[in-house]
């Protein structure tokens, strides 16, 4: 049995989530890249049950995920909508999936899409956070897509308005992506894989009762994995920076993490708004979140109190 009833979840709140969030939810609205692809991406807004939020918390969730079906933002969303938080989910094509695959969809879904699909829906969300403590949280893809779209603002003089950005298992290795692509094209050989790769999520399959595809380029993760480095523009955010990785995590290397974690901290004149964290007993996915020492729902209980 789940034990995520200390930190204010029952355990079936899975099964619960759904109608909580067709209870909260506002507003939704389809947000484009603006590029000459022009993909779009879904942004929803979740008002906290109490009438009074202490702020907003912003989910970007990662490679072949979205916020309806991915256990780690299904946890965070459910707590926060009952413990006085606004949830705003960012929904790119990464998370859109499709019974028939096509090497079209996948030739338009690039990594530069996905940047620019991000930095848009920011640019969009940012003026409902200008008033309220706002807590912007990527996990992996979704992670690294977000260092980048932040990037690009900065680099263009915007304003960051969020109080604190938390990464989680952000800037997976060469190694795991080369390996993530051998797995694609070894079990979906009908989808001439070797062109494209369409990837499935369990969590949908289970959800919907069918497999589904989400179509990439296996270009998409090299140019993620070119992605580069540059501390000089995240510290232009002005944020609180957090980046997580769990101990167990086999995609990311903690090393690589720590350095540039340390990099952060060197090259800013305040060191107190940088954070490292292992959680000992974390996957990449972070699914079991009770069982980590220091719970996500922790860390998000202590952005709280932060100032700029």
């Amino acid at each position: 049995m789940n034990n995520y009833k200390k930190f204010g979840i029952p355990d079936d709140f899975d099964k619960l989530l759904p109608e909580l969030k067709d209870k909260t939810l506002r507003w939704e609205t389809v947000c484009r890249s603006g590029t000459e692809i022009n993909n779009n991406a879904k942004i929803s807004y979740y008002a906290s049950v109490a009438p009074y939020s202490y702020g907003n918390i912003v989910l970007s969730p990662g490679l072949g995920t979205n916020t309806d079906i991915d256990p780690l933002m299904g946890a965070v969303t459910f707590w926060s909508l009952t413990h006085r938080y606004n949830i705003i989910t960012i929904n790119t094509f990464l998370g859109q999936f499709l019974e028939k695959p096509s090497f079209e969809m996948a030739q338009k879904n690039t990594y530069n899409e996905f940047i620019a699909s991000l930095e848009s829906c920011v640019k969009f969300i940012e003026p409902y956070c200008i008033n309220k403590p706002s807590f912007l949280i990527g996990h992996s893809a979704g992670a690294t897509g977000l260092v980048d779209a932040l990037n690009n603002i900065v680099s263009k003089k915007g304003k960051i308005n969020f109080q604190s950005v938390i990464l989680f298992a952000p800037w997976a290795s060469k190694e795991w992506h080369d390996y993530f692509k051998k797995i694609v094209c070894r079990h979906n050989e009908p989808h001439n894989p070797y062109e494209f790769l369409p990837i499935i999520n369990m969590f949908d399959i289970e959800k919907y009762g069918s497999t589904r595809y989400m179509p990439i380029l296996p270009d998409f993760l090299d140019d993620m994995g070119k992605s580069v480095f540059k501390p000089d523009l995240m510290n232009k955010w002005n944020t609180h920076i957090t980046i997580v990785v769990g101990a167990k995590d086999r995609k990311v290397s903690e090393e690589t993490l720590h350095k540039r974690y340390e990099e952060l901290v060197k090259q800013s004149s305040d060191k107190n708004r940088f954070q490292f964290i292992v959680l000992p007993n974390a996957k990449h996915s972070f699914i079991q979140i009770h069982k980590n020492t220091q719970s996500v729902i922790n860390l998000i209980k202590s952005q709280r109190i932060k100032q700029k």
